[in-house]
């Protein structure tokens, strides 16, 4: 059933349920009226049951508000509760089901396991991961990793079985085998409880299979962290929430992405100096207080170089010596074999409050009222779904209608074009918060159909749509490694006591 409160048919509603008075409001102001009339009301229709995935929201003319009004319908879709307490997400098919053939929706255990081992015991896959796309790592104050998972309805998870890297189908199938409307994946970022800790304040809460990790020494005679094929039960803390769906004409999807009230600073887009010794005084799930902002956001590793140079050395005249540029690669985690720990830990702020939202001169604002209409409704829920009030949307992502294809990326993005979410990109924001369509960083800078293309050593893949989907690499060499290159041990390290 299409929603009544999008599009042309909302605003005609609007006005006739507005006074005689507030009717007479010229059609722009009633059009920029954020969230929609009656829309909090019909956010808690996709709780229940039986509730289909939002895909009507977006009709050609569609305003910024209804796409982030779409994002917190999508949101409510995958943290619903059935019976047990087990938001929907939880019990999508992840990456872990592609090689069963698994793609019904049912009860699953949480497993943050593996993900891409290369070189180390072959291509292991799993749900989970210990490294961001980028390859670095977000370490929390109790030491542990920040944790990964992703969840894909039927119609998704059928679309990538169909064209797997690994399998060759990617490279053999047309570009017309694509998603359709109504598919859907979540990505979930988790952190990890010690015993007795207590969680985020409001977070959701589960159990899960977390890697134990080993360290294994290459060749080149680099020390590498990985997890080892075994796994431990332990708590784990929802902190960030990825969701993205195709509907109407948005082939290349929206993206959305939440976060937990409390963690980290955020700031006004575009503001944000990661040059500045200034602080907040205030402590967050992933930042102690008082730390300068010129120490946050650090990756695992540190690259450094020494310049090229040409001189000519004064004891042979008319000769020239160059100094070539040697770059070297860094680790900044230690990691203790016996704790399962990392040191040092990241402190992490999130750079672009709504994403840079530009699609519209309201554009923050509009984010902040849905947000706002959204934590109203949601808190009126009964306690344990109300848990899912304390998370904010902080941008939406999408492209204008007709524009998705072959070459398209981040430049031909609207709405939130410098979205991150501080769990999950925390060390590729765009800090500088420039707009200019050449210079901004999203979603699509790495979610486009050239994916699999400047990837070497690997040779380029076609450019595919479907590539949007970093998925379709599961198992294969084109996924990112869930391995990170890290300090030798302490010199007492012993076997691993997760």
């Amino acid at each position: 059933m299409k929603r009544l409160t999008g599009g042309w048919l909302g605003a005609a509603l609007l006005a006739a349920a507005l006074p005689a008075a507030a009717a007479d409001v010229p059609a722009t102001n009633a059009a920029s009226l954020c969230p929609r009339l009656g829309w909090g009301e019909f956010l808690p229709s996709f709780l229940k049951a039986k509730a289909a995935f939002p895909t009507e929201d977006t009709p050609i003319g569609a305003i910024d508000c209804e796409f982030h009004q779409w994002s917190w319908e999508a949101f409510a879709w995958a943290t619903a509760l059935d019976a047990r307490g087990v938001p929907r997400f939880l019990g999508l098919p992840t990456i872990g089901d592609l090689s069963a053939g698994r793609s019904a929706a049912g009860p699953r255990t949480l497993t943050l396991a593996t993900r891409g081992l290369h070189g180390h015991g072959g291509a292991i896959e799993g749900t989970g991961a210990i490294v961001e796309a980028d390859g670095n790592m977000l370490v929390a104050p109790n030491g542990y990793p920040v944790y990964a998972s992703v969840h894909m309805n039927g119609s998704y998870f059928d679309t990538v079985r169909r064209n797997r890297v690994v399998t060759g189908d990617y490279q053999r199938n047309p570009d017309s085998d694509y998603f359709s409307v109504g598919a859907a994946v979540f990505k979930a970022t988790w952190l990890r409880l010690a015993p007795g800790q207590a969680p985020p304040d409001g977070a959701f809460v589960t159990k899960a299979q977390v890697p134990v990790l080993t360290t294994f020494l290459t060749a080149d005679n680099t020390l590498y962290v990985a997890p080892d094929g075994t796994t431990v039960t332990v708590d784990v803390a929802l902190l960030g929430l990825h969701v993205v769906g195709q509907t109407v004409n948005h082939p290349e999807f929206l993206w959305a992405t939440f976060e937990h009230k409390d963690n980290s600073p955020r700031f006004k887009d575009g503001t944000f100096d990661p040059t500045s010794s200034a602080s907040d005084p205030r402590s967050y799930t992933l930042y102690r207080g008082g730390t300068p902002y010129n120490q946050t956001n650090q990756p695992s590793t540190q690259t450094t170089a020494s310049s090229t140079s040409t001189a000519s050395p004064l004891s042979a005249s008319g000769t020239t010596v160059t100094t070539t540029t040697t770059v070297a690669a860094t680790p900044t985690f230690t990691f203790d074999p016996r704790t399962q720990k990392f040191s040092p830990v990241s402190n992490a702020v999130l750079a672009n409050r709504t994403g840079g939202e530009t699609f519209s001169p309201n554009g923050p604002a509009d984010i902040d009222a849905v947000n706002t209409a959204a934590h109203t409704i949601m808190s009126q829920q009964p306690p344990a779904q109300r848990r899912f009030a304390n998370y904010d949307l902080i941008g939406t992502v999408w492209m204008q209608p007709g524009t998705f294809g072959l070459t398209s990326n981040q430049s031909n993005a609207v709405g939130s074009v410098n979205l991150a979410n501080v769990t999950a990109e925390t060390f590729v924001q765009n800090f500088t918060g420039t707009t200019t369509p050449s210079t901004v960083g999203n979603c699509f800078s790495c979610h486009n159909a050239t994916t699999f293309q400047d990837v070497a050593p690997m040779p380029n893949l076609k450019a595919r749509r479907i590539a949007i989907s970093h998925v379709t690499a599961a198992g294969s060499l084109y996924a990112v490694p869930n391995l990170l290159s890290v300090n030798p041990p302490p010199v007492d390290a012993a076997a691993p006591t997760p």
